[in-house]
């Protein structure tokens, strides 16, 4: 495999979709302030106990996604534990849930927000590699991954029947 191979294995698209992302997050930033949309009128405690939450998850999903990743040997088996049982892209979904809504927090954005949508339908082209690249390495196996999991949410039918499992 070439060196530049091997980097695309190990970043994959991450870095590519984090600067599409903040492009997009400026583009509406300032496409709201031109439009001068109202600001979010949000009380300052649920402020916060949002952005504990968008801060809580980025840190598990980082933190849990990272350590798995490296436990399954990068690309070398399927990482399915941690935030991996139920996401497919738990780092990517950082990007387009926590960092947006903790941006949208900070800046009282409600159009922050709403760009979580087309933020997510980019990285879902981008991570179209990755996923057929792994479809490749292990066929029927990463089928049935993607059947449990969902690609940057949790797949309720999957998080259904983990409960179902540990009761």
């Amino acid at each position: 495999m070439s060196k530049k191979n091997q980097g695309w294995r190990f970043w994959g698209i991450g870095p590519f979709g984090a600067i599409i992302t903040i492009l997009i997050w400026f583009v509406v930033y300032y496409i709201e302030s031109i439009l001068q949309v109202p600001k979010m009128m949000i009380h300052p405690t649920f402020r916060i106990v949002l952005m504990a939450i968008f801060m809580s998850d980025a840190l598990y999903l980082l933190i849990g996604g990272n350590y798995y990743l490296g436990k399954s040997g990068r690309g070398k088996e399927i990482a399915k534990q941690g935030p991996f049982q139920f996401i497919r892209h738990p780092i990517y979904s950082v990007w387009i849930f926590s960092f947006t809504g903790l941006l949208a927090m900070i800046f009282y954005s409600w159009a922050l927000i709403i760009s979580a949508i087309p933020i997510s339908f980019v990285w879902s082209w981008l991570v179209q590699r990755e996923e057929t690249d792994m479809l490749n390495k292990f066929g029927d196996e990463y089928i049935l991954y993607i059947e449990q999991t969902g690609q940057f949410l949790p797949s309720w039918h999957a998080m259904k029947e983990n409960m179902k499992d540990n009761k």
